[in-house]
């Protein structure tokens, strides 16, 4: 059975949260606001979404936070407005926590909130609080370090490049270290780990190791990169096993940087298990190996794929690259 990696660090976050605010409020603690606030954070820190435009990531989260503010206010006009308020005034202390922003030391830091709890929040002060804090913000830290190394490997490595000219986009490769006998030739390795149910297995290792990069990407802000990732075709003739290779990567948080490249008559073959992938938020990028693609308005029929990659053997290279300004999709010549 495999896991899925985005949801396990969600919910880690989320547990953060939670105890940060129950730490932080104590009996005053507010179990439905809080949720709200939390799913906002959420959907902002990790999805991106959010109508403010603001110059810096956590300025854009806490506008989405005040917007969620409204909201509470409107549907429950008698709700206590100070602790509305307090409960949204504690992300300027989760922003750092989360590393949204800077850390700086962490036993300053905890000094200094607690020092604010008490003149600025107006709470009293509790006895071992600044050390609960500590312990409660060092584990995190520790356990996001884990959960990063649980997944290293030394067998196996991705090779991520940038494509030239082209912003934002990586080719990506998984690479083996491990040492197998010499009586085989290069070749034979290759095609062994290339075909078959190999191949369909190391992309399970791929596609793992590429979502701790891509979460990675989140913790730093970064939505914009996107990455090319191998495609086993034998899957579309195995269900149960397809399911499971994407089980991997079933967030949307994933699905939005990741490009599954695939064959012209690939595609053509399996159009409508693509097209249902597709509206459950999975991407493809289609690899026009087939020469007798030449025409504009078969082009045109691809304009769902964001990406088209078109190798310089195609006899018709020279003809698509003419065409490329007429197209909707961001063309890669390989």
């Amino acid at each position: 059975m495999t896991t899925n990696i985005m949801q396990s660090y969600i919910n880690r976050t989320e547990k953060l949260l939670k105890d940060f605010n129950k730490m932080f409020f104590l009996e005053e603690y507010d179990k439905e606001i809080e949720q709200k606030y939390i799913e906002t954070y959420i959907d902002a820190r990790i999805y991106n979404y959010g109508e403010e435009r603001q110059r810096y990531f956590y300025r854009r989260i806490f506008a989405s936070l005040i917007n969620t503010k409204k909201e509470i206010k409107k549907q429950n006009p008698r709700i206590d407005e100070k602790m509305l308020e307090n409960m949204l005034k504690i992300y300027q202390f989760i922003f750092y926590i989360d590393g949204v922003r800077q850390m700086p030391e962490l036993k300053d830091f905890c000094k200094n909130m607690c020092y604010k709890r008490t003149k600025k929040f107006e709470y009293s002060k509790t006895a071992g609080l600044e050390e609960r804090f500590y312990k409660l913000i060092r584990d995190f830290f520790e356990w996001k370090e884990k959960f990063f190394k649980s997944f290293e490997t030394e067998d196996f490595e991705l090779d991520i490049q940038k494509y030239v000219l082209i912003d934002n986009t990586y080719k990506v490769d998984l690479k083996y270290n491990f040492k197998i006998p010499y009586i085989y030739s290069e070749k034979a390795i290759d095609e062994v780990f290339n075909e078959g149910t190999i191949n369909e297995d190391k992309l399970i290792i791929e596609y793992t190791l590429l979502t701790m990069v891509c979460i990675e990407d989140i913790n730093k802000a970064n939505f914009q990169k996107k990455y090319i990732v191998n495609f086993a075709k034998t899957l579309f003739e195995k269900e149960k096993k397809i399911k499971q290779v994407f089980r991997v990567l079933d967030d949307q948080a994933i699905k939005d940087k990741i490009f599954f490249k695939i064959n012209y008559q690939d595609f053509l073959k399996n159009k409508e298990t693509i097209y249902e992938y597709m509206k459950d938020g999975y991407r493809f990028a289609i690899y026009l190996d087939d020469e007798n693609i030449s025409d504009i308005f078969e082009l045109k029929k691809l304009d769902m794929f964001k990406y088209i990659l078109v190798p310089k053997q195609n006899k018709n290279y020279d003809t698509i690259k003419g065409y490329e300004k007429r197209l909707n999709n961001i063309l890669i010549y390989e």
